[in-house]
């Protein structure tokens, strides 16, 4: 019987993190509805396969994680597929909820909220995700998002993405020439200008680990922003230049109120930007009270990296188009 579903997972992680995401798609289908195709550089995991998932198992030396995930999607013969992390773990219903929206929708996204019972730095980490208008600015990252169709291209993440196959041929899946980060921001702005209908379904559920705070995080998050900004001058039109531009603002603003105003300046506003994350961010921290003390200090690295990663990005994106064109000129 052909599957209904392939779950196409990229894992670098196979001995430390893969068989907890394999073993979540336990008893999330029928027998045989369901397969899971992986594409690694490593073998299979010397631990037990759960017996009613079909798992099948891809050669993938190259890192590029667009590359392993278009591999394990051509070998995938179900007509829906689900992109998984190997560092998430679907939720019970995960399948079916995803199936079931995309009988009305081309590409799906759904939430991935941290793991229960982490450990401190990886809370942290996920507060700072998870809250809304202050946090990452992906919906899917929060805990409560908004369905329906998405905005804008950011609002899903590839570490719970369902589409149907026949769209991810069409599009000619992800585009290996971004490496690692923004191909999956990339894939769904494509999906989206093609027509097709992209949503967000909170029932589509993961639990998605969280790189540590202060420093695990911060270096991710760094890389991120980096790229970001070297995109928005590269690839024009991929990011929502308007949200960066405000972002951006905010933080020369605040330099420039620093450095004219010096303590006078300073004193009140950081009073008023602790206030203001601890609002923010309640909904999270009042579940989770041993999070409070970390707020203020957790979001200003959080925002300092985001603002010197893009400033860093954009710079060298610029520096890279100028060095083209006087390549060109010669």
């Amino acid at each position: 019987m052909e599957p209904l579903l392939s779950v196409v997972i990229a894992s670098e992680r196979v001995e430390s993190l893969l068989p907890a995401c394999l073993a979540s798609l336990e008893g999330q289908a029928e027998d045989g509805a369901l397969e899971a195709v992986v594409a690694s550089a490593d073998p299979p995991p010397t631990g037990a396969v759960p017996p009613h998932v079909e798992v099948r198992w891809v050669r993938a030396e190259a890192r590029n994680p667009a590359h392993r995930r278009n591999l394990a999607a051509r070998e995938a013969r179900g007509p829906a597929l689900a992109f998984l992390d190997d560092d998430a773990e679907a939720e019970p219903g995960w399948a079916e909820a995803g199936l079931s929206a995309l009988a009305s929708a081309d590409v799906v996204g759904g939430p991935d909220r941290g793991p229960r019972n982490a450990p401190y730095g990886e809370r942290v980490s996920n507060l700072l995700l998870a809250t809304p208008w202050i946090g990452s600015g992906i919906p899917a990252h929060e805990w409560n998002p908004r369905g329906g169709p998405v905005r804008s291209a950011h609002d899903v993440a590839l570490c719970n993405l369902f589409v149907r196959r026949e769209t991810f041929e069409r599009l000619g899946g992800f585009d290996e020439g971004f490496g690692y980060i923004g191909e999956d921001t990339d894939f769904v702005r494509r999906a989206m200008d093609s027509g097709a209908r992209v949503v967000l379904d909170p029932s589509v559920r993961v639990r998605h680990r969280r790189r540590a705070f202060p420093g695990p995080y911060v270096a991710q998050r760094w890389r991120y922003r980096v790229k970001t900004g070297r995109l928005l001058i590269e690839r024009p039109g991929l990011h929502a230049r308007g949200r960066v531009t405000a972002f951006l603002a905010a933080g020369f603003a605040a330099s420039a109120g620093a450095a004219l105003f010096g303590a006078g300046f300073l004193v009140p506003a950081a009073g008023a930007y602790a206030l203001s994350t601890w609002a923010c961010a309640f909904p999270i921290w009042r579940r989770d009270p041993a999070l409070f003390p970390a707020v203020p200090f957790a979001f200003a690295v959080h925002h300092a990296t985001y603002f010197a990663g893009l400033v860093a990005g954009i710079s060298r994106g610029v520096l890279g188009r100028r060095s083209a064109s006087v390549e060109a000129a010669r």
